[in-house]
């Protein structure tokens, strides 16, 4: 069996595209997503959740819930409410320090930057 490449790592939200239009994150750490031993956490920048991921070679499966149910903002950032996305997940690409997570449908994709333990928060 194949060790999971994705085990033990963090990941910032760089960009995102829905519906046909690309959204560049403001450079913070925020959105994140962690994974370990077969359970994945995350932070939308708002609202933070944790559940558990499949992944075998690129194809990938994600069933995350939140664990806060704080309030968005009247018009929230295109990065929130990540949740309602995670389960559209089909596909996850790893190139170098990029983690591609393809969604169901249109070309949607959430792309995240790797980062290392010592980055700041």
């Amino acid at each position: 069996m194949q060790a999971d490449p994705l085990d033990g790592t963090r990941w910032a939200l760089e960009y995102l595209t829905l519906d046909g239009v690309s959204h560049l994150v403001s450079g913070r750490r925020i959105p994140e997503l962690a994974f370990l031993d077969g359970r994945v956490s995350c932070d939308d920048g708002v609202n933070l959740g944790e559940g558990t991921y499949d992944y075998r070679t690129e194809a990938m499966s994600l069933r995350v819930h939140p664990t806060t149910h704080i309030p968005y903002p009247a018009e929230p950032l295109v990065e929130h409410r990540l949740f309602d996305h995670f389960e559209r997940v089909r596909v996850a690409v790893l190139h170098g320090d990029f983690l591609h997570l393809r969604l169901e449908g249109h070309g949607d994709e959430l792309v995240y930057h790797y980062e290392a333990e010592e980055a700041p928060a």
